[in-house]
């Protein structure tokens, strides 16, 4: 009740008393969202349940890893690991999730790969018409916001992945072969807020070397460069 009092409060703080929008998680939904309202002039403030992490303070071992975990079960009413971790995991009756928690949301601990939608996916009569015709734009903007790249260097799980493909496992529908990446390898003109990436393979962990595009790196830095004033994040911890 303490900390809901808290966020009250500095909700209304806004200037003339409120915003227009308000958007909780910053990763890549949240994230787009407020940067795209902002850009528009809409007066937006975005909750994040986590903290700012930066490269130093990623795991980079088993042990770092165990102490970045927060396990919830709610059926025992039990709990234990830091608020604030990096990997929350909670469980309730027959469901289970696991959920990044910062700045960044699920970007800090993806992989960062990006492939195109399958054409047989896009074509689902579920989605909007018109959502198959702006496709193509919506990809190549967010492409362009995480800077992809081709990757000019192998990882070592690249062996792995690729016996995955000569098995089939994986479904032959993209246009392009080549692996693409939102992480810095020099090849183009560099993100100023990002180094290039030594294939150190622990992406999935938070990249310990600010190699990687996340979204606390682009979408929610042109937020803020957009209209500073009509954005506003708010970390609970």
């Amino acid at each position: 009740m303490k900390k809901q009092a808290e966020l009250m409060r500095r909700l209304g703080d806004g200037e003339e008393g409120g915003y227009d929008a308000i958007v909780v998680g910053s990763g890549y939904g949240g994230s787009v969202a407020a940067c795209r309202m902002s850009m528009a002039g809409i007066k937006v403030c975005l909750i994040e349940k986590g903290r700012r992490w930066e490269a130093q303070d990623f795991p980079t071992d088993s042990l770092k890893i165990m102490s970045a975990v927060r396990m919830e079960n709610q059926n025992l009413g039990v709990s234990f690991g830091p608020k604030d971790a990096l990997f929350q995991v909670h469980e309730q009756n027959d469901s289970l999730a696991a959920v990044a928690c910062g700045l960044g949301g699920g970007s800090l601990v993806n992989a960062g790969v990006t492939v195109p939608t399958p054409v047989r996916a896009r074509r689902n009569p579920k989605w909007p018409k018109e959502w198959e015709r702006d496709w193509e734009n919506c990809e190549a903007s967010a492409a362009a916001m995480l800077r992809i790249q081709s990757v000019p260097v192998k990882f070592p799980v690249a062996k792995v992945l690729g016996e995955i493909l000569a098995d089939g496992q994986i479904e032959k529908s993209f246009e392009t072969s080549s692996l693409q990446l939102s992480m810095n390898f020099g090849l183009e003109e560099p993100q100023s807020n990002i180094n290039p990436c030594l294939a150190c393979g622990n992406c999935l962990a938070g990249c310990p070397y600010n190699a990687k595009s996340s979204t606390d790196k682009n979408y929610l830095v042109s937020a803020i460069q957009a209209l500073f004033s009509s954005y506003h994040l708010i970390c609970l911890y």
